[in-house]
Formats: structure tokens, sequence, C-alpha cells
């Protein structure tokens, strides 16, 4: 989830007082999980068993859980969005076990605490204070706070909702309960929310949030939990690494203390850290193509993409969306659908979109950012609105911007289909906008992701997936592309 956080911020805490530290809105918002409610999907996925995966010295794998509800737009758009958790374990000597989502465009740690007691938080696990005889309560800036006295606060906005909370410091590990990896635990300073609205946080099955942005997002290093381990050297490698599943068959997962090389198809290709002082994973894209044609949108050299896992969509630059979106589409031609009239947009054909990163670019085919759309009948015949559906494989990380999640009506699946891109219109401010792209789930399921804690940089690799690569068809428009550098197809 992107989210601004500017230095000013800091200045604004005091005690007994709270500090607003506003995050940027976003089609997809990590805090900000997606505004449809499907609650048996929800226990569905809470009820998984999480994998265990065998520790090895400096490197921790956590497997990553999905999960996918439905949402509706206000304007009658309906898809399944997807989120990805992973279990880490709180406290001592008896642990508490949360689900979170790892989002690196986030810095803090943010989970329920047992002081809320709004449904919200009491459909997820809560942190108990007084169950940890390692927690201790603090200021921002780590001042220890004595029992009833006074003491910092946080509110966290997400877009559609937001958090209040209080500090505390505590020990951090990752995975479940007796299968936490021990050697992975760090004392870090956390956020634990007093309040939490009922959108978007009623939604998802995952408890919270662990913030994996660089130190400039949080308040104070010592919230960063990534950067507490690196500087504890409890790691094989300063960097982490993320792979997305693309079908049933695959398991998504973070590793941190390097990366994964056999989840990549070729080494990795490495960019660095545009503007690092902001906080976000961001790079430089110095040239936008459609197949063999240079837009000159990005001509000026100000054009940024955020890396964000805990976005679902491509974020695309209010000023360039229309005109994205429209030729894009006119340029989609749909699979031939399967005996059930269904569509795997996968094997879409079109026009290829080039991001250039300097001697690397990285390219996204209509199997990357289409999805299956149907279009909405019966009582929704009136509606010239489209439903987004994503098929098993075709999933994306967190929910939508869309702020609406009425229900569609009961024959609404009956409609016909077609593979539409689904792209996001954001306007952001300056520093970190405007022409700001957001880089969430279709990047990240097609390419496996490295972030390099030390040297400030992020890496590239075309993920190695079970399923068979999609081949360029002939007649597309970017059949005739000369190299340029390194290619992440």
């Amino acid at each position: 989830m992107t989210r601004a956080a500017p230095a000013a911020s800091l200045a604004c805490i005091f005690k007994a007082a709270a500090a607003v530290f506003w995050y940027l809105p976003r089609a997809v918002s990590l805090e900000g999980p997606a505004r449809a409610v499907a609650a048996a999907a929800a226990a569905a996925a809470a009820a998984e068993e999480p994998i265990v995966v065998p520790p090895q010295p400096g490197r921790f794998v956590l497997p990553l859980n999905r999960q996918r509800v439905p949402v509706q737009s206000d304007m009658d758009f309906v898809s399944y969005k997807s989120v990805y958790f992973g279990s880490i374990s709180i406290g001592g000597p008896e642990q508490q076990t949360f689900s979170v989502v790892f989002d690196t465009g986030s810095g803090h740690v943010v989970l329920p605490s047992d002081v809320c007691e709004s449904q919200t938080c009491l459909i997820h696990s809560r942190y108990f204070r007084e169950k940890s005889q390692e927690a201790l309560d603090v200021d921002y800036d780590g001042t220890p706070v004595a029992a009833g006295a006074p003491r910092d606060q946080i509110t966290v906005a997400f877009g559609t909702g937001e958090v209040t909370g209080r500090f505390v410091e505590d020990s951090l590990c990752l995975g479940a309960g007796k299968d936490a990896d021990m050697p992975s635990c760090v004392t870090v300073r956390m956020v634990m929310a007093t309040e939490m609205t009922h959108e978007p946080f009623h939604a998802f099955a995952f408890d919270g949030v662990l913030g994996l942005g660089l130190d400039s997002l949080t308040l104070a290093p010592e919230f960063s939990f990534f950067g507490v381990m690196a500087q504890q050297k409890q790691l094989e490698h300063p960097s982490f690494g993320v792979f997305l599943a693309e079908n049933d068959d695959e398991t998504s997962q973070i590793l941190f203390g390097g990366h994964s090389p056999d989840l990549v198809q070729s080494d990795l290709s490495w960019t660095p850290v545009a503007s690092p002082e902001l906080g976000y994973w961001q790079v430089k894209i110095t040239r936008l193509r459609i197949g063999n044609r240079v837009l000159d949108f990005c001509n000026d050299g100000q054009c940024r993409a955020v890396v964000d896992t805990g976005t679902s969509l491509l974020a695309v630059p209010k000023g360039l969306m229309a005109d994205l979106q429209q030729e894009l589409s006119d340029l989609v031609r749909d699979p031939v659908p399967d005996a059930n009239g269904e569509l795997d947009c996968r094997q879409a054909e079109g026009a290829y979109l080039h991001f250039e990163l300097g001697d690397a670019f990285m390219t996204l085919t209509p199997g990357d950012y289409t999805r299956q759309s149907i279009q909405l009948m019966g009582d929704n015949e009136n509606s010239s609105a489209t439903t987004d559906v994503l098929p098993d494989g075709n999933t994306s990380l967190s929910e939508a911007i869309e702020s609406s999640h009425a229900a569609v009506g009961p024959d609404w699946e009956a409609g016909p289909r077609t593979c539409k891109p689904t792209l996001m219109p954001i306007e952001l401010p300056e520093p970190i906008g405007p022409k700001l792209f957001i880089w969430g789930e279709p990047v990240l399921r097609k390419y496996y992701t490295a972030y390099n804690w030390k040297e400030k940089k992020v890496g590239f690799g075309l993920a190695r997936h079970s399923s068979p690569k999609v081949t360029v068809p002939s007649g597309s428009t970017s059949a005739s592309l000369p190299p340029l550098g390194p290619l992440l197809l």
C-alpha cells in the first residue's frame, strides 16, 4: 500500500496527543484490504493449515496464503481480489500468533489489540499486552510509559478507513507459535490498534500489516522489522525476495536473507531505488512504450514506479490513464473460450507494454494486464459497466480502489465475456507524484522481486512458474522489437 509519510509528521506527536499519519489513497492498499465482505471466504482462508518450511541459517522462508473475495465498485464493477499473508508470533514466553500482509509500501507493524472491542477487531486475533512478559509500553521515541500515564497515539488513515493505536515494544518472530523460527526473532516497536473502522478491515481474514518499506516510512528506525533484522546481522544477506504464485499448484512465499534462485528463470537485473529518502521501493522509468511506439509521457524524466506488494492492480498516473486504457483495449484480442464459455485471459493477444529502466526493461503482455470481464445482465442490464472477474491463476494481491461493495444481481454471471485491461488511475502530489506508477500484483506475479536494504536497489527476474510460458503470438505488435539491453519478458 503506498502511503505518504512526510517527515513533518514526526513533529506532530506529543504525549497524550494523536499524530495523524496519512497514507496515499490508492486502488489497492494493504492497510485497506478489499471492500467486499466475504465472511465465508475469510473463515476458509483463516482455517488453512500453514505450510512449515525448514529454516536455514540466516535465511527465513515464509509461505503466503491467499484469500480471494468479491468486490463491487460504485460503477458496478465486480472482481475477485486477493491478498497474500503469512504468520508471525509476538511476545513471550507465551507467543501470540497473527496473520499479516507483508507490505513493501508501508513501514510499521500494525495489529489489533485487546483494548479494541469493536466487531472489526473481535473477528481478528488481538494482541494481549498482559500475556507477554517481554512487552514494554512506550512512546513513539521508545520512552517507557508507566501504567495509566498519558501516552502517544498515532492515527493512520487508509483511504476508506483508519486505525488509531498506541505503541508497544515486544519481540516479533517469523512463523506461527511452536513453528516460529526463533533465530528470526527481534525486538521491534509496533502499533497496537485501539480503534479500527469497519471499512475496510472487516473484509479480510488476515489480522494486520507488517511494513517492509524503507526507514523513512516509519516514525523511527526501531519500528522497521526488517531494518532491525539487518542491523543486528541476523540475515545471510540484507535483502528479501517475493514470489507470487500463478495458480493453486504453486506456493507464494517471502524469503528474508536473500532471494530464491530456484524461483527465477535467470539472474536478477538490479536497478537503484529512486529518492530512497521518501521511503518507497521506487524505480525510475526512463521510457514507456506500447509495442514499438514510444509514448512521450515519460520524456521529461519524471516517471517513477513504486514496487508495492500491497497493491492488486497496475496503477497509472491519471494524466495518462484514459489514453493508455483506450489504446490497449482497442488492440486486445480475446482467446478462444473453453467449453463453459470462460476465457483464459493469460492467452489474450494484443499490444505489449514496455517500461524501460535504463539498461533493462520490463514487459507486460495482455495476459498480464487483462482479466476476464463480464457485462452485467438481468437486473443490471441498464448499466453500461462491466464486471471484472479473476479466473484461477490470474489473481490480485489486494483490494481495488473502489469504495462500494453492493451485491450484484443473481444472474450477473450470464453476461458476455471479454478480456479487458485492468488499469487503475492514481493522482498523487509531489514529491512522490504526479507521474507515479504503482506496480502491484500483475507485475509481482510475472516477475520475482528482490529488495536490497543495504544498497537500496530492487532486483527483477522472470518468475519460474509451473505453467507453460506464454509465447509471443505471431503478428504481435512487439514481434519485431529490437533488443534493448537485458530483456525481462
